[in-house]
């Protein structure tokens, strides 16, 4: 046969046999007159552009093919397996019925029957959409203006071409700039810029007498070099890094090493450290650092301070730790990188170029970092944090404290051998009195007549024990041993009560002698004596160590309330958990004896009482035994002494390496794909090229080195600066951040900025030197119509203090500012801390060293810096609101501290002459400047009129000068 009409008609077959497939042209066209307009009514409300409920999207062909959480929506040429069309079916109407009925119901049949061709037909549609990263495509991403390279750097950078720019947007907008402000205003402004701090009235006079060109200039270096540089502008970046020093979970935990981060931000600020090193050290410095001389291996393991104060959530936060990835991932997007990253936790961003894939990518990095752990409720003390000292520091200032519990070591040893000896006279020897007997709750179970024959050195022994209590009940004991004959000698515990803190042994009256023991294997002296008890010296004891376990009397003739009320001149035992305790007597006497008593749960606390048992040993040994150990145990102790203190940081290393798992929604419980660790994809989505390592190293190094960085921390300057960026979110570069008010002069001077070799001090001389910064205050005409903003910077803009620069400087002017650096804050020691969600951690630590110093509290902020608008360390602060409320004017009225700075600084006015020269004195160390006649006239009134003393009258007249605005603003 001819081979083409065997194809021929193999061909009509095959057409045959699948008639209902159609061409691309009928597919498309029956999608666009029957299926879109079902789907644009009833669909996309929920299912397109940001909408994906249940993780669907159906406004784009990828959007069903990618399917939702339930898996794939639509199984082309297969209707009755495609979940969109038993969903419409409403096959399923509790759990799987789509459009639900509050969002208009079950489709028509017509428009069921056409959903069900469409698919039968093999779903076909024409809608294929750009590629998105995110909530871009990838050619809007690769357009905005954010992600742009920098343009080539200029070879001469002056101030000048800055006032170009600036001065070309004014221009244009038909505005003049003020003039400069006057020399006294420019430093008072320059000097609290950098350094937070007023000028003194000496470097005013200096800097007035000095009319060189380059005065100003002079100025700024003197500035730059001062120590108070790295304090103030390392309070910038705490905000923007939301530092604390508590952790945040429900207890707030204190963070007792985080302040070596925040000392090294303050120092690298002041060292001038390339800004790119600073970003590098910071993500990576454990990395860095390995390998190096010890000082730079700290320095790296310091840095990463900023990875592990990372706000801590929850109750068991080990179990939380994916919250505190998110705030990890959250802060390096808006601090470094001006983008929402922590946005794309549960979805792809809906607005910026960033997906699902890119977030746990990076959450990937951070678990395989191991992070410094804070405690919390159930697992109360820290671990995990970073030795700072060398194998040979640690050998060295461990080797004496080692040697000393090595010989403590010894003698426990020789203790417990000695006990265990005992225990064996006990076992063979013991003759029951009293067989173990439960004392119930808040009850008392006496014995009475119980007669036994003693030689010398036998013991009576009554152990009392715990149960199921766990130690909580305190046990009274009445205890009379009678000699029985002409003697009739009698011994008795209460005899023990006022002489309990002369031993253990204790010698009584005839030679017979006590014993207060620990019985949980075998017997051992409690050999600490206390002397009082819950600052309560009536109550004396013997413990073997810290805790619960005793004895213990009330040598007082009155009841003591303490944890209970115990009884006047009355002796107690206290067993421990599964440690019981007892109380021995060593026969003085041959012969017979009558034994009388009572054991009395004396604290009934709802737990289940106490047990005790009385026996006799027939073993001399025995009691022998017991004498000695008690003076082995009475010996001088060796006390090892607290554990040395090594020096450790608050930080981040590598773990073990390994790729994280989508969390669907953002919730651990349901785990996805896994996704490789890289770059950002809208960056180039680089992978980790060393999958050994967490990838940090890698990703420190595309972080420090994006343009992104540089432009978003140039703006931060500008912004610490001007009090505004040239972009107003300065947390947010992405497309719902504000556009920049002057693009071309951010590019300028970013690409400044990394030519200079990332130079921050360098970036700031650039930027003080300008025109703008050296504005008056006042407005120009028509600039507040045309700028109410001030965005075009007409003028500077006049601000108040922040709130750590108005504590300084009430310290400043009163004489008792402390400007060395701070160190640790006095938390209490961590082996002590049992806070909880319902007493968690809180204090307040007064100092007057610099308020960038002061104890940063999550869940308790600082009340002054609260109520001055201080930095939220919950989160990121890209920039200090500015509140005025009433409580503010409050606190110049009513608060102690601001009253004692008030004070010491009249009284620092009080060896001058007369009124006159201390009001000078006073407007030049408040506001660097004579005061003027009015001022002076205002002044006599009020020290005339005010009725009190004269010390007490400029008290008061500070007060009000340190409360006015001039005092509290720079302009």
């Amino acid at each position: 046969m001819n081979p083409v009409k065997v194809f021929s008609w193999s061909l009509l077959l095959l057409c045959m046999s699948f008639g209902d497939v159609v061409s691309a042209d009928e597919g498309d066209d029956f999608f666009e007159k029957r299926i879109r307009p079902i789907l644009v009514k009833h669909c996309y409300d929920c299912h397109a552009g940001v909408n994906s409920e249940g993780g669907l999207l159906l406004d784009t062909r990828d959007g069903w093919r990618h399917g939702g959480d339930n898996g794939t929506a639509i199984v082309p040429g297969q209707p009755d397996d495609s979940l969109l069309i038993q969903a419409i079916r409403y096959e399923d109407a509790e759990s799987l019925a789509m459009p639900p009925k509050e969002a208009g119901g079950k489709l028509s049949g017509e428009e069921i029957a056409a959903l069900e061709e469409w698919v039968r037909r093999g779903a076909p549609d024409p809608r294929i959409a750009a590629v998105k990263l995110g909530g871009m495509t990838a050619e809007e991403a690769k357009a905005w203006w954010a992600f742009q390279p920098l343009p080539n750097a200029d070879p001469a950078p002056t101030a000048t071409k800055i006032d170009a720019y600036l001065d070309q947007k004014l221009a244009e907008q038909g505005l003049t700039s003020a003039p400069p402000a006057d020399k006294r205003t420019l430093l008072r402004r320059a000097t609290y810029d950098l350094t937070g701090l007023p000028p003194t009235s000496e470097e005013v006079d200096a800097f007035l007498a000095d009319e060189s060109p380059d005065a100003f200039a002079k100025v700024i270096d003197r500035l730059l070099a001062s120590p108070q540089y790295g304090v103030r502008y390392g309070r910038h970046w705490l905000d923007v890094v939301r530092y604390a020093d508590t952790a945040g979970e429900n207890t707030d935990r204190p963070l007792p090493h985080a302040w070596r981060y925040r000392n090294w931000v303050i120092d690298a600020l002041n060292q001038d450290k390339p800004f790119d090193q600073f970003v590098r050290l910071q993500l990576a410095g454990d990395l860095i650092g390995a390998k190096q001389p010890r000082d730079q291996t700290n320095e790296g393991i310091i840095a990463t301070g900023y990875l592990a104060i990372a706000r801590r959530f929850g109750h068991d936060i080990d179990e939380q730790n994916y919250l505190m990835h998110e705030d990890v991932i959250d802060n390096l997007g808006k601090n470094f990188l001006g983008l929402t990253t922590g946005c794309a936790r549960c979805h792809n961003h809906k607005y910026d170029p960033i997906t699902v894939d890119d977030y746990y990518a990076l959450y990937g990095v951070f678990e395989s970092t191991r992070f410094a752990f804070p405690g919390c409720e159930p697992k109360g003390q820290p671990r995990d944090l970073i030795s700072l000292a060398s194998p040979e520091q640690i050998d060295a200032l461990m080797q004496p404290w080692n040697e000393k519990v090595a010989a403590a070591d010894t003698k426990k040893k020789q203790l417990e051998q000695t006990a265990a000896a005992l225990l064996g006279f006990r076992t063979e020897n013991a003759r029951p009195l009293v067989d173990k007997t439960l004392v119930a709750e808040g009850t008392s179970v006496p014995f009475a007549n119980l007669t036994a024959t003693v030689r010398k050195g036998e013991v009576l022994q009554l152990t009392v024990f715990p149960n199921e209590s766990h130690g909580a009940d305190s046990t009274r004991v009445e205890w009379t041993i009678k000699e029985e004959g002409e003697a009739g000698r009698t011994w008795n515990v209460d005899n023990l009560i006022d002489k309990i803190s002369q031993g253990n042994p204790l010698a009584d009256h005839d030679e017979a002698t006590w014993c207060f023991l620990e019985t949980t294997t075998g017997p051992i002296s409690l050999s600490q004596r206390y002397d009082s008890l819950q600052n309560n010296p009536a109550l004396k004891a013997w413990k073997r160590f810290d805790d619960a376990l005793s004895i213990f009397v009330n040598t007082s003739d009155q009841p003591v309330d303490v944890w209970t009320t115990l009884p006047a001149k009355a002796f107690f035992v206290h067993p421990e958990h599964n440690r019981p305790v007892t109380v021995a007597w060593i026969s003085p006497i041959d012969g017979a004896v009558t034994i009388s008593g009572a054991v009395a749960d004396a604290h009934p606390s709802g737990s289940d009482g106490v047990a005790f048992d009385l026996v006799q040993i027939a073993a001399p040994q025995y009691g022998a035994g017991l004498i000695e150990m008690g003076k082995e145990a009475a010996a001088p102790a060796i006390d090892p002494g607290p554990k040395p203190k090594l020096p450790v940081a608050y930080s981040v290393i590598d773990a073990k390496p390994t790729n994280a798992k989508i969390q669907k929604r953002g919730d651990p419980e349901q785990p996805g794909d896994e996704v490789e660790r890289h770059w950002l994809t809208v960056f180039g989505g680089t992978s980790i090229a060393n999958p050994q390592e967490s990838g940090r190293r890698e990703l420190a190094d595309l972080v420090a080195q994006h343009p992104l960085t540089a432009r978003v921390f140039v703006n931060r300057v500008w912004q610490w600066h001007f009090g505004q960026g040239l972009v107003g979110t300065p947390n947010n570069f992405g497309s719902r951040g504000q556009l920049p008010t002057h693009p071309e002069l951010l590019d300028w001077l970013t690409a400044e900025f990394v030519a200079s070799g990332y130079q921050v001090k360098t970036l700031h001389r650039l930027i003080l030197q300008t025109a703008a910064y050296q504005r008056s205050s006042d407005p120009p005409t028509g600039s507040l119509d045309a700028d109410p903003e001030n965005h075009l910077l007409s003028h500077y803009n006049l601000r108040r203090l922040s709130a750590e620069e108005i504590r300084d400087s009430l310290l400043f002017v009163s004489g008792q500012l402390d400007l060395a650096p701070a160190q640790e804050h006095p938390f209490p020691d961590e082996s002590t801390w049992t806070f909880t969600q319902h007493t968690p951690f809180n204090a307040i630590y007064e100092t007057n060293k610099r308020s960038a110093y002061l104890m940063v509290q999550r869940q308790h902020r600082h009340p002054f810096l609260s109520l001055f608008d201080g930095a939220d360390p919950n989160a990121s602060t890209p920039a200090r609101e500015t509140s005025t409320v009433p409580t503010q004017s409050l606190y110049f009225l009513n608060d102690p501290f601001f009253h004692a700075q008030a004070a010491a600084t009249a009284d620092r006015l009080s060896n001058e002459e007369n009124d006159d020269q201390r009001l000078q004195i006073a407007y030049r160390l408040l506001f660097q400047r004579q005061p003027t006649a009015s001022e002076t006239k205002a002044a006599s009134a009020f020290l005339q009129n005010y009725p009190a003393e004269a010390s007490e009258k400029w008290r008061a007249y500070v007060r009000v000068l340190l409360a006015g605005n001039e005092f509290l603003h720079v302009d």
